[in-house]
């Protein structure tokens, strides 16, 4: 942990996310109760009847950047354990507040289990602020990386961002083509199939095409010279990244569709596409051709194209829409990108 006090970015960071979890847990659609409805009796109930594992991680993993920077803003050099027991308290005191004032809203229900969760994932952020300045390195490290391999524009910028966007659309467990018309009915890796009839086709192709998409816009970021290892590297990170969120949100089936054939098999066809000479020396129009493929066949399958049926107030919601949004975004990178391009020449 750091012995300077915290930036005044990141105190900022932490009014804006507690406002945001505020306004994600008191958002309703409908009316509100008497102030008669208000009560503290839920703390004492039987845990709830049906518990989902969607919004056992939403709960446990949104309290976890809020624990972390308010740890950070309460941390003293030789007072650690003091920031860290102080920021679990805060953690269940604002949990508690929130939930209770549920009950006055006629289409949320205040939760026991919430509240453990709550205060769980403010303790798990306070502890990694034990290793502050191990991130503070590791953040400093991936500067000098991203430096030497990628191109200095903002544009180039704005790209990795979207990057690391396009991982935490990985939580709606679906590929970007489809973001949710698509079925999980895949080839485990130890049973060949026995006809081409029994591979899921479409899930192979959906994989395909958002890995080839993924892979040509991250290649449009690249400095000469990278392209190879780079395309390695992604590819590697993707898989992890996929295996990660199915994990995290409990999803055997859906961590089963990760390590399925057709997805294993996507993965290599989409990295032998974008090693193809023709494809790595064109590869922004290969990339916005990709991208606009992508958007049409959601345009086809899913019925929409900008934004899904989803809740935003649950982490696959969320991701659902970042999702929906992200070939859209990209898009946008490359041309502003290309309008940069032209304005240098």
């Amino acid at each position: 942990m750091t012995d300077r006090s915290p930036s005044r970015q990141a105190d900022i960071f932490l009014g804006l996310y507690a406002l945001l979890i505020a306004f994600g847990s008191l958002y309703s659609g409908s009316g509100l109760h008497g102030m008669g409805q208000w009560s503290l009796s839920f703390l004492f109930d039987p845990l709830p009847r049906y518990i989902t594992r969607t919004d056992i991680s939403t709960n446990l993993l949104a309290y976890v950047p809020f624990g972390y920077l308010l740890a950070l803003h309460l941390s003293h050099p030789h007072r650690r354990g003091r920031a860290i027991v102080l920021t679990a308290l805060a953690g269940f005191c604002c949990s508690v507040l929130l939930e209770s004032l549920q009950a006055l809203l006629s289409d949320r229900i205040a939760s026991n289990l919430d509240v453990f969760l709550n205060t769980l994932g403010s303790l798990a952020g306070a502890l990694l602020t034990l290793h502050h300045n191990r991130w503070r390195r590791a953040g400093a490290a991936i500067r000098r990386w991203r430096a030497g391999w990628f191109r200095g524009e903002w544009s180039a910028s704005l790209g990795l961002w979207l990057l690391v966007l396009w991982g935490f659309a990985q939580f709606s467990l679906v590929p970007f083509p489809g973001a949710g018309w698509l079925g999980l009915h895949l080839r485990p890796l130890d049973i060949p199939p026995e006809e081409i009839g029994q591979i899921n086709l479409y899930w192979l192709g959906a994989v395909f095409l958002e890995m080839a998409a993924l892979g040509a816009f991250a290649a449009c970021l690249l400095k000469p010279g990278r392209y190879v290892s780079a395309m390695l590297l992604l590819f590697l990170a993707a898989f992890a990244v996929k295996l990660l969120a199915a994990t995290l949100l409990l999803k055997l089936r859906a961590v089963g569709g990760v390590l399925s054939l057709e997805s294993l098999a996507a993965f290599l066809l989409a990295f032998w596409f974008l090693l193809i000479p023709a494809v790595s020396r064109q590869r922004r129009p290969i990339a916005a051709l990709l991208l606009i493929a992508v958007l049409t066949l959601r345009a086809f399958q899913a019925d929409y194209l900008l934004w899904p049926i989803a809740s935003v107030f649950n982490i696959v919601g969320l991701a659902k829409a970042a999702a929906s949004f992200w070939p859209w975004l990209a898009l946008g990178v490359l041309a502003a990108a290309e309008l940069g391009k032209r304005r240098v020449r």
